[in-house]
């Protein structure tokens, strides 16, 4: 096998079976993008797309077992590049990070402007993603962080580094007969329709265990991911919904009353997802490190090494 061929494998996979549009991403041709995984499947003696004519029309059984290999393969080679470069003290390249919209919205603000000032030749690339999708996206190498709560699934192959906590608040429209319950109860807010995250997000789940233990079943409304959504539609009444608090504004939010919720819902806690034994380099110690100040190198080390869930 030759790295070649397998970024042609790769790149035909990511851009749904199409060999023009990979061969365009990897500026050669298309009879090249053919050739090379021709050749790879001839190393191996296997079939690793289904054809049918001058179509492909998805991954042979062992395709899809190999893919995620070869993605680690690709990974890794980027790896020897980020180490040389960093021996050399060339901050470049590229830094992929793949997070949700509320964190690429609210937490990360403050800190990107800054580092691509710092790291002029570092590409920063913000992949927006739900917390499962992210997992895969940095398991099989194509980002080299994840920035979530914790997927239902974690792949093995993942540490988890925790980074900050998500307080929560109930938001509504404004003058909601909900504001007025004193104290605020889980009772008081299961009286009217929510609008909450799905199960791929923890809050999601974190709701909708709280109001199950408390043997309550409210009215869904209906169900999202991205909260600037939530909000616009929190605002015409459709529904009330808990969100994180970085999310809110009083000022910017006008059209909002909220309250805080966390003696009703746990709080969540975002953690940098990583491949477990990827190199490092400094530039992305220090992105880690802006996320969560009281993080120290040695730190994210262990976390890195350890084999403990998340709570």
């Amino acid at each position: 096998m030759k790295l070649q061929q397998i970024r042609a494998f790769c790149a035909v996979v990511d851009h749904d079976m199409s060999v023009s549009r990979a061969a365009r991403a990897l500026h050669t041709t298309q009879s090249a993008v053919s050739k090379q995984v021709g050749q790879l499947e001839d190393s191996l003696g296997v079939a690793l797309l289904i054809r049918a004519k001058s179509r492909i029309l998805g991954l042979t059984d062992v395709g899809r077992q190999v893919l995620q290999c070869m993605r680690g393969i690709l990974a890794a080679t980027d790896d020897i590049s980020l180490i040389v470069a960093d021996h050399r003290r060339e901050a470049g390249g590229r830094l992929a990070i793949a997070t949700t919209h509320t964190h690429a919205r609210y937490a990360l603000q403050d800190i990107v402007p800054g580092f691509t000032r710092r790291h002029p030749g570092v590409g920063l690339h913000l992949v927006q993603a739900t917390p499962s999708e992210i997992a895969d996206l940095v398991a099989t190498g194509e980002v080299d962080l994840g920035l979530s709560t914790t997927p239902q699934i974690l792949p093995p192959s993942l540490a988890t580094i925790p980074c900050y906590k998500l307080k929560h608040v109930l938001i509504g429209e404004r003058g909601h007969p909900v504001f007025e319950a004193s104290p605020l109860t889980l009772e008081a807010i299961a009286r009217h329709p929510l609008i909450t995250y799905s199960e791929q997000h923890a809050i999601g789940r974190r709701v909708n265990e709280a109001f199950a233990a408390a043997g309550l079943s409210p009215k869904i409304a209906m169900r999202g991911t991205d909260v600037e959504i939530m909000k616009s539609y929190a605002a015409t009444g459709v529904g009330l919904a808990v969100i994180p608090l970085i999310a809110y504004s009083r000022t910017r939010d006008r059209k909002l009353d909220a309250r805080p919720v966390d003696h009703l819902f746990p709080t969540s806690i975002v953690y940098a997802l990583a491949r477990r034994g990827a190199y490092w380099p400094r530039h992305l110690y220090e992105f880690v490190g802006k996320l969560a100040p009281d993080l120290t190198p040695a730190a994210i080390e262990e976390a890195l090494l350890s084999t403990e869930p998340p709570a």
